[in-house]
């Protein structure tokens, strides 16, 4: 039995190609002292090369998008190295775009409480709670209509800019009492999230390559508000649907956006224009780490750097 290829495979193929694989014999049975013969499976670089969380995001994408994928690899244009960490990104920053947006939807609806005095941790757990189940409602509406095909329709745009939660409440910016939400800071290193150098680089293999990465981004989208709500949950310490894996190959040396160490106040201190005391040294680490992308291929050119970027961010 001979798996040659993925360009003709259905949702769950993908799966069934990885249960195979363990179920190759290492001692074939004997029939009359005569081994008998032994089924051999040979896999496609891209079947070999997707597991975990880049399996699950091929089995989510559109047969259209997955036979490209699996065209690409098999002419040698791209490696099955290569669409796996593409699709680990693109899943990152499908979970990304949920999770940021969540806190905004849930600030936008509970402006008040950055102006109290008396908000307390509790509320705003409470605050993340309404808003995961709110987004939750919202996508099963906006996935009907994805697959209803009407992806395109003004319904669709109307709902989808509702989850991005973009415009800020009024209130939030009128300025507070310098509450601030306790669970919103991100860890850098926090691998369910964040992407690496490496990660980055194939999305834009990819991109290169002709692949539609708005196409990825839509059929992965459920998959991230799912994620980014269990993660959600996780940090606040609330009941969670499912667990969303650590990624076992992320390493925080190779991360896209590294930790800074901010130095001393004193050192490189200067004064902003309300008075307040800034440290520019930390503000020039900070700008020389977030603005140009580590390992793209432009060097010191900033704007072919901004464009790399955009091209690559998800359109959440």
């Amino acid at each position: 039995m001979n798996v040659l290829g993925t360009s003709n495979l259905t949702n769950g193929s993908v799966q069934s190609l990885n249960s195979l694989s363990q179920a190759t014999s290492a001692s074939p049975k004997t029939v009359a002292g005569i081994p008998a013969p032994t089924d051999r499976v040979s896999f496609s670089p891209l079947a070999s090369a997707l597991h975990d969380e880049s399996l699950t995001a091929f089995n989510a994408l559109s047969v259209e998008t997955r036979s490209q994928l699996s065209s690409l690899v098999d002419s040698g244009a791209l490696s099955g190295e290569d669409v796996h960490n593409a699709l680990k990104q693109r899943t990152k920053e499908a979970r990304l775009g949920a999770y940021a947006a969540t806190f905004r939807m849930a600030n936008n609806d509970n402006a008040g409480l950055f102006s109290s005095g008396s908000a307390t941790t509790s509320d705003f757990r409470e605050t993340l709670r309404a808003a995961s189940e709110k987004r939750a409602g919202m996508m099963e509406k906006l996935s009907a209509l994805l697959q209803s095909g009407q992806d395109g329709s003004d319904d669709y745009a109307a709902l989808s800019d509702q989850l991005k939660a973009l415009t800020p409440n009024a209130r939030l910016l009128a300025g507070g009492s310098g509450v601030v939400n306790p669970f919103q800071p991100i860890d850098l290193g926090e691998s369910r999230l964040m992407s690496t150098r490496g990660e980055t680089d194939a999305v834009y293999k990819l991109k290169a390559a002709g692949v539609d990465l708005s196409a990825i981004d839509k059929a992965l989208r459920p998959m991230g508000e799912r994620d980014a709500a269990s993660l959600v949950a996780e940090r606040t310490g609330l009941p969670q649907t499912h667990t969303v894996s650590k990624d076992q190959e992320f390493s925080l040396d190779q991360a896209l956006i590294q930790p800074i160490t901010a130095p001393p106040s004193a050192a490189g201190a200067g004064s902003g224009t309300d008075g307040r005391v800034i440290d520019t040294d930390f503000l020039t680490n900070a700008g020389s780490a977030i603005g140009p992308l580590k390992g793209n291929a432009f060097g010191e050119d900033a704007e072919a750097a901004r464009q790399y970027w955009r091209g690559l961010r998800a359109n959440y």
